[in-house]
């Protein structure tokens, strides 16, 4: 895999760098961690200050474009989003408590069901 720096931009108020990559492959689109491999190694910057934001390969292209924020510091990496930081590894999903009270939640009625029990019990008219 060849990866070519296409253009790098200082952030300052961020205090991180927006850095443009092309990268040429020979199979398959490289996943997220052997991309951040090669670019730590065509920078020389260390792989946990690395995020990649997006990766695009055209459909039979052995060739595309990543975009990649390196930052100054692990304090700097606050700003960035963070289901980019869990899908780089950096971090870990965040479980939710809701979904796990609404498995033991009991079924709502809904529907005709619910109108059958709302409404008073028919009676015989002879």
């Amino acid at each position: 895999m060849q990866v070519n720096i296409k253009d790098k931009k200082e952030n300052k108020s961020l205090s991180r760098q927006e850095i443009t990559c092309e990268i040429s492959f020979e199979k398959a689109k490289p996943s997220r961690k052997d991309l951040r491999e090669a670019i730590c190694t065509a920078t020389g910057i260390s792989p946990e200050l690395l995020v990649i934001v997006s990766s695009k390969g055209g459909f039979g292209q052995r060739s595309g474009t990543v975009l990649v924020h390196a930052y100054a510091s692990k304090e700097a990496l606050g700003v960035e989003k963070r289901h980019l930081l869990v899908r780089d590894g950096m971090m870990e999903k965040p479980k939710k408590a809701a979904k796990a009270a609404a498995k033991t939640r009991a079924p709502a009625f809904c529907g005709m069901w619910r109108k059958r029990l709302m409404r008073p019990p028919r009676t015989a008219q002879r």
